[in-house]
């Protein structure tokens, strides 16, 4: 028996079954060329920052 709804799209589907990396695997991948010049330095830092998942703070 498979867990996979026929009406499911095939790329979600892919996806869904893919392993999860953990955070040491993950490479960052922006450098400071692909910032754009007119970008705040302060809102390009604070996007580049990694925020842990809290699982005892999920919402539904």
């Amino acid at each position: 028996m498979s867990d996979v709804d026929p009406e499911a799209n095939e790329a979600d589907t892919a996806e869904q079954q893919c392993d999860v990396l953990d955070d040491e695997e993950v490479a960052p991948v922006e450098t400071t060329e692909q910032i754009p010049d007119e970008a705040n330095p302060a809102d390009a830092a604070e996007q580049r920052m990694t925020v842990p998942l809290n699982e005892d703070d999920y919402r539904s």
